[in-house]
């Protein structure tokens, strides 16, 4: 059902994110560094043009009882998104968000795996992932903060426009982190104010909605909505 053709260059990235060539209905995409427009450009390019070959198809229905991240029809074209990064800058982190939202609604599931750490905006790229398809390593962990600004001013009156800039993002971390998970506005501000206190292990992302299944080191999957093992 999916003939997608990518561009010559795509899985040629030196950058250590990129995208591989879809197989089936399922594409595979890595951010294993630091994300920056330069370390993710290629990559962003890629999931763009691969999004704009998917057919126009309903927007998955997230209420539906999965017994299985892996549970999914044939029909259904996958991003299978793997993490482990620092985070990055907020301009690559919300070009990727874009690229998830765009290709959610062509029907696609993303099917995100944080398998070792997904820190600051790697956390956020985590935790968009479709409902009830989230996965994280048993030893993965999230680690929630702002991060800081790399802006330099030149003129005076740059200083107050960069500080409203960085208010106005720092509200719409919240926003994000409130909409996809159950953080309470006591946790997030703890995380947001004192550095290293938003490490969250597997069991807590869980518990928590930041992720929707545990892959164990024995290879079970634990559901926060079966509480059983699979």
């Amino acid at each position: 059902m999916f003939d997608i053709q990518p561009a010559d260059m795509l899985n040629r990235s030196k950058q250590r994110n990129f995208v591989f060539t879809p197989v089936g209905n399922i594409c595979n995409v890595q951010i294993f560094t630091e994300m920056t427009m330069e370390t993710c450009a290629e990559m962003i390019g890629n999931l763009n043009q691969i999004i704009a070959q998917l057919p126009q198809q309903p927007v998955f229905d997230t209420s539906t009882k999965i017994e299985s991240p892996y549970d999914i029809s044939p029909d259904t074209f996958v991003f299978d998104v793997a993490i482990d990064s620092s985070g990055g800058d907020r301009v690559a982190y919300k070009a990727i968000a874009s690229m998830f939202a765009l290709a959610k609604s062509r029907g696609a599931i993303i099917r995100t795996n944080n398998i070792g750490r997904a820190s600051s905006a790697a956390s956020m790229l985590a935790i968009q992932g479709t409902l009830g398809y989230r996965l994280m390593s048993q030893n993965a962990y999230n680690f929630i903060h702002y991060g800081t600004a790399r802006t330099t001013t030149v003129r005076a009156n740059e200083v107050d426009i960069v500080q409203k800039n960085e208010k106005m993002d720092n509200t719409e971390t919240v926003k994000v982190y409130k909409l996809y998970t159950k953080l309470t506005d006591k946790e997030l501000k703890k995380f947001f104010a004192i550095e290293g206190t938003g490490q969250l292990f597997a069991d807590t992302c869980l518990a928590k909605n930041l992720c929707d299944w545990i892959l164990t080191s024995d290879g079970r999957f634990i559901g926060r909505n079966t509480g059983k093992s699979r």
